[in-house]
């Protein structure tokens, strides 16, 4: 596990809110370096890592992992130090209130979300609305209008701590936990076993509309395409049909946009190599970068592999280490396999 911990702690430690991915820039090149044959970005944000098979004429695999996350942005700023803001992505409002932020200005400025303390709520108990939520930074109006502008992001104050060997826990798991798997997994990935050239996909604005990674897809026309993504870890309170268990392993989706024929040629396959996975079901759309890769150009043969994940889009999203571990070895088993296709 420390190669893993090692990749996931720079992807962890570097910032990428939704539409800024380019603050992570170096750290994607610096991961990738040595691994792959060939680093390209795109104009909207997109890294393409290539690492080639030993074997002529191999088909294309793409295997995709969005890198940016969610966040908040700059609307204005106010006497006292206070900035309003909007989000940037999915957010919960009702884990919003005294959370440590960073906003990315000319410098960084640290600040906290207001909260209004429980005396003074009068017996109310409904989540606020995101116009009702403002930064403290502590600055005056003058010098904060100074560092900060209308349209900076605003990212978590992040850190990163392991819970008893196994967990990890991060502001930003979804989805540098299947990031970190993907550059492991090529890393471990020997060009003369595998069958096809890997195409790996660090894709940007997933968060705010998901179709960024259209654009790789429509040019690259792979072969196969294998996407992934976080999903719902279970808990003690939450039985559904598409949540899966943490510590249990990678989980195949079964739904209406992926390819289930290989889909179940994969697991099969894994099945025969005594490789232990998941499944869980979403019927029609799994609101990932899978609902867009499988329709891009003239279609594409689309597989989504998820791993669990616990408190999404909060400051304390958790994972379990073994989830990357098997969601690595899936993929190097994939790409080491052609047949799957058949």
């Amino acid at each position: 596990m420390k190669k893993i911990k090692e990749i996931l702690n720079a992807l962890l430690s570097s910032n990428t809110p939704t539409g800024f991915e380019f603050y992570g820039n170096d750290t994607i090149k610096s991961l990738a370096e040595g691994i792959f044959d060939e680093i390209k970005t795109d104009s909207v944000g997109n890294f393409l890592l290539v690492k080639k098979s030993s074997k002529q004429n191999a088909k294309k695999l793409l295997i995709d992992a969005h890198y940016d996350t969610v966040g908040l942005m700059v609307t204005g700023v106010f006497k006292g130090g206070f900035l309003s803001v909007t989000q940037l992505g999915g957010l919960d409002t009702s884990v919003l209130p005294s959370t440590e932020v960073t906003v990315l200005g000319k410098e960084n400025v640290y600040g906290i979300i207001t909260s209004t303390p429980p005396h003074l709520k009068k017996g109310e108990s409904k989540s606020p609305k995101m116009d009702e939520l403002y930064v403290d930074t502590g600055y005056s109006k003058e010098k904060l209008s100074e560092l900060v502008s209308i349209g900076d992001p605003i990212i978590y104050r992040n850190k990163v701590d392991y819970i008893n060997g196994d967990y990890v826990t991060s502001a930003y798991l979804d989805d540098k936990a299947c990031l970190c798997a993907l550059i492991y997994a090529a890393s471990q990935m020997d060009k003369d076993k595998m069958e096809f050239d890997l195409y790996l996909t660090a894709s940007a604005q997933e968060e705010t509309g998901k179709s960024a990674v259209a654009r790789l897809t429509f040019d690259l026309e792979p072969d196969l395409a294998v996407v992934t993504d976080v999903n719902f870890a279970r808990t003690e309170k939450d039985d559904s049909f598409d949540c899966i268990e943490a510590g249990k392993g990678a989980s195949f989706d079964i739904s209406a946009v992926t390819d289930r024929k290989i889909t179940k040629n994969i697991m099969k396959y894994l099945t025969s190599e005594g490789v232990g996975y998941q499944c869980s079901c979403e019927p029609s759309r799994t609101s990932t970068n899978a609902d867009y890769v499988s329709i891009s150009g003239n279609g594409i043969p689309t597989v989504l592999i998820s791993v669990p994940l616990k408190s999404m889009h909060t400051p304390s999203e958790t994972v379990n280490l073994n989830d990357i571990k098997s969601l690595s070895d899936v993929l190097v088993k994939i790409s080491y396999n052609d047949k799957i296709l058949n």
